[in-house]
């Protein structure tokens, strides 16, 4: 496994790249939404590598090594001996909704060989979780998923995607890898705490929320936001959901949009209606310290090649100056011998701890590891 990663500081100064890597299999490009749509991008990156499936998206802070950087370009080639790849893309305007579109992502992908499935998704028009839901039911058990939704610099109001061409809005991108002698290995941990009391759901439908113990859930939101109430939707990041499911399932849930006729809120996944939720806030040392098992759990015997890391926009707001030390405690966990990527997202993919069923995520460090034996 070969790897090559280039960063470009200001994409209307492109400089004269060539690459080491003219056979790379999959070029995974992220950016930030003021430039990585922009019509120079992909054709340039064709040119760097005309024989890979070259993946293009928008995020909220791109990661490369220990640094994160804002509006620049992370460019990923990656060139397999023993793994093949094949990558699909699919409009959301093009199904009923979310979980049509990842039935059919998924049905795509299968082979006997498949082993991994890495998604990159719209992060505004999508419901996150019913995708991810779709992915699992035409999935074998033993096939890992992860990925993350994309972003646009916290101002949800529309990402971009690419598989093979400009990014735009609506896509979801799903790359199957086969093979078996691919090592993946998987971690995702948040890192906030829980405080009021715990509410039920009383009135939500998919991933919209109305009301909380019978109250309008805006209304909930705009008392603890206080002066911030101003700032809604992003300053909502500062108080996520801890949504506790009948099954046993913990997870956190981050508002994309609100619409104050209505009252309601919605969230990147839904949020079932008799669900028990608590409100969320952060703490600096713990959402690090959440990094650090994150890195511990998808840490293996064989030492990883690249290291993807897909962060929450959220953690990135409140860890603001802080927010390189999270990434830099992955990388002291898992070694410096690996190339390290990804991007703050609207979401995050990833199973739970113990599962290889995919769930979405907010607020959570997720990370895969990738190693050919």
């Amino acid at each position: 496994m070969k790897i090559e990663q280039i960063h470009w500081a200001d994409v209307n100064q492109i400089p004269g790249t060539e690459s080491a890597l003219q056979h790379a299999q999959l070029v995974l490009c992220t950016g930030g939404i003021d430039v990585v749509g922009k019509d120079i991008v992909f054709p340039t990156l064709r040119n760097l590598y005309p024989d890979a499936d070259i993946v293009t998206l928008s995020t909220a802070g791109e990661i490369a090594g220990t640094h994160v950087y804002d509006q620049s370009i992370i460019i990923n080639a990656l060139q397999f001996e023993k793994t093949n790849i094949r990558s699909v893309s699919l409009e959301l305007s093009d199904f009923q909704n979310s979980f049509d579109c990842g039935l059919s992502l998924a049905d795509k992908l299968r082979g006997p060989a498949l082993c991994h499935i890495l998604v990159i998704s719209d992060g505004t028009l999508a419901n996150g979780d019913e995708l991810v839901k779709g992915i699992n039911q035409h999935t074998d058990k033993n096939v890992i998923v992860t990925g993350g939704l994309a972003a646009d610099a916290g101002r949800f109001t529309g990402t971009l995607v690419g598989l093979n061409h400009t990014a735009r809005a609506g896509l979801v991108v799903a790359i199957g890898f086969y093979g078996k002698d691919l090592i993946i290995k998987h971690g995702s941990r948040g890192g906030w705490d829980e405080f009021g009391p715990v509410r039920e759901v009383t009135k939500s439908e998919s991933n919209k929320l109305y009301s909380l113990d019978h109250i309008p859930a805006l209304d909930l939101y705009k008392k603890f936001l206080g002066e911030k109430a101003s700032e809604l939707p992003a300053s909502a990041l500062l108080f996520p959901l801890c949504l506790k499911l009948e099954s046993g399932e913990v997870l956190v849930r981050t508002i994309l949009s609100i619409d104050e006729n209505e009252g309601s809120m919605t969230f990147a996944g839904d949020v079932p209606q008799g669900s028990q939720v608590q409100f969320m806030m952060a703490n600096f040392d713990r959402l690090i310290d959440g990094a650090y098992v994150a890195a511990s759990e998808s840490k293996d015997t064989y030492s990883p090649q690249w290291v993807f890391l897909v962060s929450c926009v959220g953690r990135k707001l409140v860890l603001a100056h802080r927010t390189e030390e999270e990434i830099e405690t992955v990388v002291e966990t898992l070694g410096k011998q690996a190339i390290y990527s990804g991007f703050y997202s609207n979401g995050e993919i990833s199973p739970l701890l113990g599962s290889t069923r995919c769930s979405l995520h907010n607020q959570t460090m997720t990370i895969t590891t990738y190693a050919e034996r």
